[in-house]
């Protein structure tokens, strides 16, 4: 797999970049209202997402915990620790599954998605689905970075959902 450059793409920098002065604080999950599970393979997607997300929420950053997770894979047994352990009002969960030359994508992906779901019913917090499926690397980068910003979707969908929940539970 090639290494790629940030600078050379449109990306957004990573947290531990863009929030350097406050980067050991977001990796503090304890009274955090919102925690990011970010994979940390494809590493300059999923940051990309999590700042872009970060920087567009309506939420202060000292509400907000970070922590990454070795893979998609990882994403559900990891949120389900953090579920059971913290009680953050909602989860983002960010990875990026990239198609190859076997059906490994499908399976993959299929298991972290009906996984993100069932921890989200079982545990009836919200987790938004950030975990991009893609059939190359550069449509990754597109929706990760600066020409579709996905993390400012998720942003929104946090909002939304926040507020959908507000009035139900009244």
């Amino acid at each position: 797999m090639k290494k790629i450059n940030n600078k050379n793409i449109d990306l957004y920098d990573h947290p531990e970049i863009y929030y350097k002065d406050n980067y050991s604080d977001l990796l503090k999950l304890t009274n955090k209202k919102t925690i990011i599970v970010s994979t940390s393979y494809h590493k300059y997607i999923t940051g990309s997402m999590a700042t872009d997300f970060m920087s567009h929420s309506e939420e202060n950053i000292s509400n907000i915990g970070f922590i990454e997770s070795p893979g998609a894979f990882e994403l559900p047994l990891i949120i389900k620790m953090i579920l059971s352990k913290y009680e953050p009002d909602i989860i983002l969960a960010l990875g990026c599954i990239i198609k190859g030359d076997t059906k490994h994508d499908e399976y993959l992906s299929s298991s972290v998605i009906n996984g993100l779901r069932n921890l989200s019913l079982e545990f009836e917090k919200p987790i938004i689905n950030g975990v991009l499926t893609t059939d190359t690397e550069q449509q990754a980068i597109d929706r990760a970075g600066l020409k579709l910003s996905k993390g400012s979707e998720y942003a929104k969908t946090r909002e939304s959902l926040l507020k959908i929940i507000a009035m139900v539970k009244r």
